[in-house]
């Protein structure tokens, strides 16, 4: 696994904004879920802007992101789902490796189509 930064890309300061909030709403600030949901929402959108569609594979990724950062706001869960979040950002921020990605490859829906 190598490091990996792409700071002329959009997509990689999408992600390390997110990962930043995320991390500030598990250090207490609890606004930060709120507010990681509303990037997660913008990174969908500008994703099917993009596309031009719901189906496509990248915004199926942030689209299941967006669903993620929802479920977390079940008091009971949010610390796991955003821990997992959080870990998951981390790795694909810097590493490019997408949890979700690899899931979503296996859905009969994406077979052959996947990025």
């Amino acid at each position: 696994m190598r490091f990996k930064i792409a700071p002329n890309d959009i997509r990689w300061w999408f992600w390390l904004v997110t990962l930043l909030v995320i991390a500030a709403a598990l250090a207490g600030w609890t606004a930060g879920y709120y507010l990681v949901i509303s990037i997660s929402l913008v990174h969908a959108l500008f994703f099917i802007e993009e596309s031009k569609s719901v189906t496509d594979f990248e915004t199926q990724v942030r689209i299941t992101y967006l669903a993620l950062t929802l479920f977390g706001l079940i008091p009971g869960v949010r610390v796991v789902i955003y821990l997992a979040l959080f870990i998951g950002t981390v790795m694909v921020t810097f590493f490019d490796h997408c949890l979700i990605t690899r899931v979503l490859k296996r859905m009969p829906w994406n077979q052959g189509h996947a990025a």
